[in-house]
């Protein structure tokens, strides 16, 4: 009997003396750590489609539909892009492709055929929290660049704004629930961190809508998604009737 049983224990000190040889080769080798994955880093897709134009030229603005004639077309694509959350950036005036995002950033939201008092990056097919918005409020009505702007405080007075519309939306206009002042933090240029509270909601002066409405871009969400309730979106025409009807000029935001 004692014969029989020396065998299978020969077997398992062969095993464990296989095991404990391996566990010290293993220990031989040295830990590689994965690479880390900078997210404010722009990805060779976004680098490509900002530094394929100059600071001057136009960037192709997405829209959710294109309308030909009496014809509305689905833009599938662009309205995905359009509807994606986008990612923070690093603040840096030293970072070539972020100031040339920037500048072509702003070359088309001043577009003389296709101007706008705001624009945000995702409008551009770029997915990154960078918006410009018309300071309505400030002397002269300059355009400002804010980075990782984000809504911390909501005024309690919820206003209807009469005269929504979007360059990524052409055509279509309507009354959205809105609020008549915010309270936004947000990045500038330097890396400087900012928080101010921004007001205003009426025809000459909108600007706290301005920021509402490009920040919305920031989180995929479109001022058709914001339409006051028992009104409906309305074409060229009938918004030049309705601004007629309040005896104010037709404006695009």
């Amino acid at each position: 009997m004692k014969k029989i049983l020396l065998a299978p224990i020969i077997i398992l000190f062969s095993i464990a003396a296989i095991l404990l040889e391996n566990c010290k080769k293993q220990d031989d080798i040295s830990y590689i750590e994965p690479e880390k994955v900078d997210s404010l880093a722009f990805t060779d897709a976004e680098i490509n489609l900002i530094m394929e134009g100059d600071s001057a030229d136009l960037m192709r603005v997405l829209t959710i539909h294109t309308i030909t004639g009496t014809d509305t077309i689905t833009n599938y694509e662009d309205s995905l892009i359009l509807r994606k959350i986008s990612m923070d950036v690093r603040a840096d005036s030293t970072d070539t492709v972020l100031l040339r995002l920037i500048d072509r950033l702003y070359t088309t939201v001043r577009d003389p055929n296709h101007p706008g008092v705001g624009i945000a990056a995702p409008q551009v097919g770029i997915s990154r929290n960078v918006i410009w918005v018309q300071r309505m409020d400030l002397l002269g009505d300059p355009y400002e660049l804010y980075l990782n702007a984000k809504l911390a405080v909501y005024s309690t007075k919820e206003v209807v704004f009469n005269y929504d519309g979007c360059l990524s939306i052409p055509g279509i206009s309507g009354r959205t629930d809105r609020h008549s002042a915010v309270c936004v933090e947000y990045d500038k240029i330097d890396g400087s961190h900012h928080v101010e509270i921004v007001e205003g909601w009426g025809y000459s002066n909108f600007t706290s809508i301005i920021f509402q409405h490009e920040i919305d871009h920031l989180n995929g969400i479109l001022f058709i998604d914001r339409i006051h309730e028992n009104t409906k979106l309305m074409n060229t025409k009938e918004y030049e009737k309705f601004c007629k009807l309040l005896g104010e000029p037709v404006i695009e935001i």
